[in-house]
């Protein structure tokens, strides 16, 4: 197929010859026909308001590969149109949530540090050493103690031991120790 383009451009019969001899080649440039056909009536442009020229929109950040994003706004940052006693009153709120926060954090730190010393004075050495026989290492013997058992009713051995039934727990270790599960 030929990738050349057929330039075709019509006749008018105005630009014939009289005699009957072949048409002449055209060429492109040629004027219009002598009779054009008539153009329909255009309507007169319509009244309307001229329009405002657009307003520029505030540059919104494109993505860019390579680039580090923007860093985040200091939460801290002061607006321009505070005054000093209202920046101090924010600060003074602030400074009261994190003294909340931290107090919260110390009474939470003290409870678990009670209950992991409640739970060091029932676990006695000698039920350390058997659980860490029975189960190869500390660290298993440790997650055994910690972990929900089915024989002890879906409680933690360290439970059972809070409540005071240290046999049951030393009968769950004989029971792992021969094999019955």
């Amino acid at each position: 197929m030929s990738t050349q383009r057929s330039t075709w451009t019509p006749t008018w019969p105005s630009t014939l010859p009289e005699s009957g001899a072949s048409p002449a080649p055209t060429n492109s440039a040629q004027r219009p026909p002598a009779n054009p056909p008539p153009r329909a009536p255009v309507p007169p442009p319509a009244q309307s308001r001229p329009t405002p020229p657009p307003t520029a929109r505030p540059a919104t950040p494109q993505p860019s590969l390579g680039r580090s994003p923007p860093p985040a706004q200091n939460h801290y940052a002061v607006p321009p149109h505070q005054t000093n006693s209202a920046v101090l009153a924010d600060l003074a709120r602030q400074a009261r949530a994190a003294r909340g926060e931290l107090q919260a954090a110390q009474e939470l730190f003290a409870r678990r540090a009670l209950s992991f010393y409640e739970t060091l004075r029932i676990v006695d050495d000698s039920l350390v050493q058997l659980a860490t026989h029975v189960l190869g290492n500390s660290v298993i013997a440790s997650a055994w103690l910690s972990s929900r058992n089915h024989h002890l009713n879906q409680r933690s051995p360290l439970e059972v031991l809070m409540v005071g039934d240290r046999e049951a727990v030393v009968n769950e270790l004989m029971r792992l120790e021969h094999g019955v599960y």
